[in-house]
């Protein structure tokens, strides 16, 4: 069973490449798939390479990727269908409490490796010493234990945009950035939750608008 969870986990990640910069990759995830692809990636990598993004699918097939939106960390790209990728399955609990967790990390522009990891406390918790003095948005993520401190040769964190899976496949979140930006990596990985996730989703499939019952028009 946790093979098969595994195998289908994989199919969701993929590696964003710079077609022009050999050694410029970092972390995506597949977030939507119907006539086409839309995937989730770090904002701060495409930034300056937008004309020249390809993804890299699990099965090593490289697609064409446009920018279709930007907020904040994350961009999302499209690309042209692929018939063998999964759509990440995000968490329908609110909360998410400590457990065993694992993660797909870029070893190379074509390849990935799985590594186990720990959702540990809220961010909020992490951070701060006083619950009533909250750092904006803070209850929005939460921290991830990680041995994993892989960043690109410009110092952006190459999780960034990777799933967090739970052990039943589940996507609990999605990388933001370590806890301790400046210098290098750091364990503790700060992952933005599964609900917050579903906005991104919504740049680019709002919800259909309610037009409600129509009235009936009175005969004259």
């Amino acid at each position: 069973m946790t093979a098969r969870i595994f195998k289908l986990a994989r199919k969701s990640m993929v590696v964003v490449v710079d077609t022009k910069d050999a050694d410029a990759y970092s972390s995506g995830c597949v977030m939507i798939k119907d006539k086409v692809v839309t995937l989730v990636a770090s904002s701060a990598f495409v930034k300056g390479r937008e004309m020249r993004l390809k993804v890299v699918f699990f099965d090593r097939i490289e697609l064409e990727a446009t920018v279709v939106a930007v907020r904040d960390s994350f961009c999302l790209l499209r690309t042209a269908f692929h018939s063998e990728c999964k759509a990440i399955r995000l968490l329908k609990e609110e909360g998410v409490v400590p457990q065993s967790t694992f993660m797909f990390a870029p070893q190379s522009r074509t390849t990935t490796r799985r590594i186990f990891t720990y959702a540990t406390t809220e961010t909020l918790e992490s951070y701060l010493n006083i619950e009533s003095d909250l750092a904006e948005n803070s209850t929005n993520y939460f921290m991830v234990s990680c041995s994993y401190f892989g960043k690109t040769r410009f110092g952006i964190n190459s999780l960034t945009a990777s799933p967090v899976f739970t052990m039943w496949g589940r996507t609990a979140g999605i990388v933001l950035q370590d806890c301790r930006v400046a210098g290098p990596g750091a364990e503790m990985k700060v992952t933005l939750k599964a609900r917050h996730v579903r906005e991104l989703m919504m740049l680019v499939d709002p919800p259909a608008a309610s037009t409600g019952p129509r009235k009936k028009r009175k005969r004259s």
